[in-house]
């Protein structure tokens, strides 16, 4: 004897049972996407980095001493004169090295200030 089938669709639990809650999907973010530009030959350029802020730094000139050559030289003499007197030993190079020290030494000292009459 054949099978019969049943055609009726099998009983699903009735939806009634447990309330549903209907929320809104969230709905997808667009972002707007720019084509890079293009050389002549296709090829991408690459994207420039972004400009940080500027930063205001003050740029000083350098320090001009106030001292000329031939006071280093004057005062480099008068070291080697004063070290041949007293037999220290040494040559023209420290001379000249220690006329810069103590020039730039005298020139970073604040000046007092005259005393009016």
């Amino acid at each position: 004897m054949p099978k019969k089938t049943d055609s009726t669709p099998k009983s699903v639990a009735p939806a009634a049972a447990t309330p549903e809650v209907s929320t809104p999907a969230p709905a997808p973010v667009k972002r707007a996407i720019k084509a890079a530009p293009k050389t002549k030959n296709g090829v991408k350029k690459p994207k420039a980095p972004a400009a940080k802020a500027k930063r205001t730094t003050k740029i000083t000139a350098p320090k001009v001493s106030s001292f000329t050559r031939e006071d280093v030289a004057l005062r480099a003499y008068f070291i080697s004169e004063k070290r041949r007197h007293h037999g220290i030993p040494g040559d023209e190079h420290q001379d000249w090295l220690e006329a810069e020290r103590q020039l730039l030494t005298e020139s970073a000292k604040p000046r007092k200030a005259k005393k009016g009459a």
